[in-house]
């Protein structure tokens, strides 16, 4: 045969070509249906589904869920923050660091506690809601002070919150520190041990929640305070949507950041709710904020039955003319009951004075 070997009819070429091009096409189809079912996996594994709504709700009120349920806007103004990430990477509990203001990195401890402090605390179960989820913790042998704010239908919230406090009790009256956390910043000794204190409540809540068929869809919010006097430092960690502040010269300033998806950008009837709960997994990030204490700051810890109902205004107005902490927790609460109370209502207030004697003595009263 004369011809040349290689060669092919114009028609077979193009056949060739066309079958080459839908080949490609649909690799570039599998690879993009892989990015995004990869990206939904992620986004499902850090906003677990809805949590039941407690019977006692009432039907036009919004029950506070984990994403996608909604819950009720705050009327709090909260503070300027990055986007922040979904969760914690594999391996161990991360640790977000962030430091308020002047407050060193590094750990300074003093001769002696220069500061004391003193302590009220009190939760209600506000107009609406027939039992009261949240708990407080007063440790001021520890300066330790938290409020868990529960969810989960039936008794499952009340169940977590209390779960979560005791085993923070349990951590600092034992001193039992044990487990791991990683950040991408060194974590000082005493903010460490709170965390750590937070991963062991985690895991009770979500080894309870396993256990218990009733109680599997339970999870809580945790904001937990630790005072160092010697160190004149505050140290915050915190899980979900229950807050903490500082009142300091007749200024208000939030210092945690909800995590809600607002922080992502959602507006509309979702934007409150959380992407982040204790017990809710078998692991858990948790927010360190790192402040140094002055003379006369008073530190609120609060769940968000307060910010539902009460302003950022009306709040710091009642610290700046209530100066007897008993009496702003109660007009705190009173405030938010008046305004329709639709949730629980939880408040710590923490006062740091200058330490007069050799050493400081707190005091706390519920």
């Amino acid at each position: 045969m004369d011809g040349a070997v290689g060669s092919m009819p114009a028609g077979a070429a193009a056949w060739v070509h066309a079958a080459a091009g839908l080949v490609i096409v649909v690799a570039l189809v599998f690879v993009v249906f892989k990015t995004c079912v990869l990206a939904t996996a992620r986004i499902k594994r850090a906003a677990p589904g809805p949590r039941s709504a407690p019977p006692d709700a009432p039907s036009n009120e919004p029950v506070r869920s984990l994403q996608p349920s909604p819950s009720s806007s705050s009327a709090f103004s909260a503070p300027a923050s990055s986007t922040p990430d979904l969760d914690s990477s594999p391996g161990f509990p991360q640790v977000f660091m962030s430091y308020q203001d002047d407050t060193h990195p590094a750990e300074m401890p003093t001769a002696r506690a220069w500061f004391a402090i003193s302590a009220c605390g009190d939760t209600d179960a506000g107009r609406k809601r027939a039992r009261n989820e949240d708990s407080l913790l007063l440790l001021p042998d520890h300066s330790l002070f938290a409020v868990a704010d529960g969810m989960g239908g039936h008794q499952g919230g009340a169940i977590a919150s209390s779960l979560a406090v005791a085993a923070l009790k349990e951590a600092f009256e034992q001193t039992a520190f044990e487990g791991e956390v990683q950040s991408d910043t060194p974590i000082p000794l005493k903010g460490r041990e709170l965390a750590t204190a937070l991963v062991r409540a985690n895991e009770l809540v979500f080894r309870t929640a396993q256990s218990e068929p009733g109680l599997s869809e339970m999870g809580t919010t945790l904001v937990a305070a630790r005072f160092s006097a010697d160190e004149q430092r505050v140290y915050v960690a915190h899980v979900g949507d229950s807050r903490c502040y500082r009142f300091r010269g007749s200024k208000l300033t939030q210092l945690t950041t909800d995590h809600t998806m607002r922080q992502f950008g959602v507006d509309g009837p979702h934007a409150n709710d959380l992407f982040r709960a204790l017990g809710c997994d078998s692991s858990v990030s948790i927010d360190l904020v790192v402040d140094v204490a002055r003379q006369e700051d008073i530190y609120v810890l609060c769940s968000d039955g307060l910010p539902k109902m009460v302003t950022h205004q009306a709040v710091e107005e009642t610290l700046r003319s209530e100066r007897d902490l008993e009496t702003a927790v109660y007009r705190l609460i009173e405030l938010a009951n008046d305004a329709g109370g639709r949730d629980n209502i939880t408040v710590i207030l923490v006062r740091v004075r200058e330490q007069s004697g050799r050493e400081s003595q707190p005091s706390a009263a519920q």
